[in-house]
């Protein structure tokens, strides 16, 4: 069974004004969609993410230099992750299409990434 990661991608802050039912109601959504998953042995993973403290790392004349991000002229961020399992792609694209997120705000989109396995690689360098 493959792995993929399934980015849920948002313009900055679309939810924050949401009243508590409605945002209750988005957070059930995600659950039970998780839920069903997690029964069927699908779900492998994933979080929201936080919106504040990110930090951007890049390499800045050799060095590593951490700044503020993401910025207020950002077109979306990635609001959190599920980690699926999948038998292949089509399968994989099958459950991002019901991802509640996509239900959610006609701005919001779903990244579909296959995760490489690296047992093979690790297995190898050993």
């Amino acid at each position: 069974m493959a792995q993929y990661m399934l980015l849920l991608h948002q313009v900055p802050n679309y939810n924050m004004d949401l009243p508590r039912e409605k945002m209750l109601e988005m957070t059930k959504r995600y659950m039970a969609w998780a839920d069903n998953l997690r029964q069927k042995g699908k779900l492998a993973g994933g979080e929201k993410l936080a919106a504040g403290g990110v930090r951007h790392i890049k390499v800045t004349g050799g060095k590593p230099v951490a700044s503020d991000g993401p910025y207020a002229e950002a077109k979306d961020v990635i609001g959190g992750y599920f980690v699926i399992e999948a038998s292949d792609a089509a399968e994989a694209e099958a459950i991002a299409q019901e991802c509640p997120h996509l239900a959610l705000s006609a701005t919001n989109w779903v990244e579909l990434r296959p995760i490489e396995d690296m047992s093979r690689v690790r297995a190898a360098a050993s």
